[in-house]
C-alpha cells in the first residue's frame, strides 16, 4: 500500500510478468459479469428505471426497483483485466460514467452509480497513476481526533465517515460497503483467495482502529475517520468486484487483536517472491501483500497468513461470518428481531462470558425470531455450518423447542431455508447445538442465521461458516 508502492511493482508486474497492460479486447475462453446498483448521491435511495449501457458492448439493461441491475450476457475478459465503460441516466439526474473500470477473469465487476443533479465523469485509476502514494502514519500515532468514536472493538462500526478528497467534503458510508470499496483498490484482484482474505483482515481491521477515539483522521464539524487517499487506504465507492467483497464477507465476523485490541493494521507492498515470513527492517511489523500472495501460494490458509505478517495477533471468533455471538459488547447493530419478537442484552452467565441475549415473543405462544444477515456470495453448492448456544430456563412450562435456521437469499427470486429442530432442556443449563444443512441449491447473496422458538430462551456463542479459501 504504502512506503513501497504496490502499484510501483504492479506496473512492473502486470507489463512485465505478464507481457501487457489492461486489456483492450478479450482473450480466448476468458469472460467476466456487470452488475451493480444505482443510488441518489444526495439520499443514498435506490434509483429504479435507471438506464445502463456499455457503450463498447453495445449492451443496455435497466435497474430494479431496488436500484439493482445486471447484464445477462456473458462479457470478454483478459489477463491481468479489461477495462469497461459504462454510462448510467435517469430522469432528473445528470450522467453517470465510469471509464476504465476492471473486469477480470471469471468475476464479476460490480458497479455503484451514484447519481447527482450534474453530470458525473470517473477515470478509474491504473496502476501505475498511483506510484507517489504517501506512506501511512507511524504505527505508534495517536492523532487526538475523535469522529465516529466507535469504541466497541469485538464489533465494527456500522458506519465510518471518509473524507473525499475529490469533492473536499466528508462522507458518511456503511463500513461493510467501506471496506468492499477499499480492497480492490489496495491488493491485486486475481490474486489467491487466501490472499485476498488476508487482506480483508488488514483493511478492516486498520479502518475499524481509525474510527476509535483519538484515532480519527480529523475532528470536529465535518469530520472524517480516513482520507480516501494511500496516506489511509484507497476508497473508490464507484466499484468492486466479486472476489475481493467475498474475501471481506467470509472474513467479517473473525476479528483481529494484538496487545489486548485492535491496532492499526499496516501494510505495504513488498515485491514478486517475498517470503511468507515476518517483515524485518524499515517496514517491520506490517504485512507484505506481495507475501501473503507467496503464503497463499505455498497453500497457508487466510487465518495463519495474517498472524504470520502481524507477530503475536490472536483471533477472536475466528471464520464466524457473523458478529458479537458473545454477546460481549454492547454494540449488538447485528442482530435483528422478527416481527413479534423482544430481545435484549442481558448481564449474568452466558455460555461464553458475563453476557447473553434474551429472546422471546411479544404474544406468548407465538413465535419469535432471532437473526443476523450477512452478505456471502455463495453458489447452489455453499455448504454452511452453524452453532449455537441455547438455554431453556424454568420460566417456560416446558422444555423449549428451538429452530435453528440457515436461510440463503438470491439477488432474485425466493429465498431457501433449511432449518433443524432441537428441544432444549428446561433446566437453565447452557447446551451447544450444531447444525450442517444441505446445500441451498441456488446462488445468492446473502445468508442468515436464526432461531424460532414460542419459549423465552437465551442465545449466546453464536456461529455461522461458510466455503472460502483453502490450498
Amino acid at each position: 500500500m504504502c512506503g513501497i508502492s504496490l502499484s510501483l511493482v504492479l506496473c512492473s508486474v502486470m507489463l512485465g510478468l505478464l507481457g501487457m497492460g489492461p486489456a483492450a479486447a478479450g482473450q480466448a475462453g476468458m469472460t467476466g459479469a456487470v452488475e451493480g446498483e444505482v443510488v441518489s448521491y444526495e439520499t443514498g435511495r435506490p434509483v429504479p428505471g435507471a438506464t445502463i449501457s456499455l457503450p463498447d458492448e453495445g449492451l443496455t439493461t435497466t435497474s430494479r426497483r431496488d436500484g439493482y441491475f445486471s447484464f445477462s450476457e456473458v462479457l470478454r475478459a483478459a489477463k491481468p483485466y479489461r477495462e469497461i465503460t459504462a454510462v448510467v441516466t435517469a430522469p432528473g439526474f445528470g450522467r453517470w460514467k465510469i471509464s476504465g473500470a476492471p473486469l477480470y477473469p471469471n468475476d464479476t465487476l460490480r458497479l455503484h452509480a451514484e447519481m447527482r443533479t450534474m453530470a458525473f465523469d470517473h477515470q478509474v485509476a491504473p496502476p501505475t497513476a498511483r506510484s507517489d502514494q504517501q506512506a501511512q502514519a507511524s504505527p505508534d500515532e495517536v492523532t487526538h481526533n475523535t469522529c465516529t468514536g466507535w469504541d466497541y472493538q469485538l464489533v465494527p462500526p456500522p458506519t465510518i465517515k471518509v473524507f473525499i478528497s475529490d469533492d473536499g467534503v466528508s462522507r458518511e458510508y456503511d463500513f461493510v460497503f467501506y471496506v468492499t470499496h477499499v480492497l480492490p483498490n489496495e491488493w491485486i484482484t486475481s490474486w489467491d483467495a487466501d490472499s485476498l482474505g488476508a487482506g480483508a483482515i488488514a483493511v478492516r481491521t486498520y479502518a475499524a482502529y481509525k474510527t476509535m477515539s483519538n484515532h480519527a483522521y480529523s475532528g470536529g464539524p465535518g469530520c472524517a475517520d480516513v482520507i480516501d487517499t494511500s496516506a489511509d487506504q484507497i476508497f473508490d465507492p464507484n466499484y468492486s468486484t466479486a472476489a475481493t467483497d467475498q474475501a471481506v464477507y467470509a472474513t467479517w465476523g473473525s476479528i483481529l487483536y494484538k496487545a489486548g485490541g485492535l491496532f492499526l493494521s499496516q501494510y505495504y507492498a513488498g515485491s514478486p517472491g517475498q517470503a511468507c515470513a515476518p517483515v524485518q527492517g524499515e517496514f517491520e511489523g506490517r504485512m507484505a501483500q506481495w507475501g501473503t500472495q507467496t503464503c497463499a501460494l505455498q497453500g497457508k490458509l487466510w487465518p495463519t497468513i495474517v498472524t504470520t505478517f502481524y507477530v503475536n495477533s490472536y483471533w477472536n471468533y475466528l471464520k464466524n461470518l457473523i458478529l458479537n455471538p458473545s454477546a460481549s459488547s454492547a454494540g449488538m447493530y447485528p442482530w435483528l428481531g422478527g416481527s413479534g419478537t423482544e430481545f435484549e442484552r442481558l448481564s449474568g452467565t452466558g455460555y461464553e462470558g458475563g453476557w447473553f441475549i434474551q429472546q422471546k415473543p411479544k404474544v406468548p405462544g407465538t413465535n419469535s425470531t432471532l437473526y443476523q444477515h450477512r452478505a456471502f456470495n455463495g453458489t447452489p453448492s455453499s455448504q454452511y455450518h452453524a452453532e449455537v448456544a441455547l438455554r431453556c430456563g424454568t420460566q417456560n412450562a416446558q422444555a423449549c423447542t428451538v429452530t435453528i435456521r440457515v436461510v440463503a437469499f438470491p439477488a432474485t427470486g425466493k429465498e431457501v431455508s433449511r432449518g433443524k429442530v432441537v428441544t432444549v432442556p428446561r433446566d437453565n443449563v447452557w447446551r451447544v447445538y450444531e447444525f450442517d444443512p444441505s446445500a441451498h441449491g441456488i446462488t445468492h447473496k446473502f445468508a442468515r442465521l436464526s432461531t424460532v422458538t414460542t419459549s423465552t430462551i437465551n442465545v449466546d456463542a453464536a456461529f455461522l461458516s461458510g466455503p472460502f479459501g483453502g490450498p
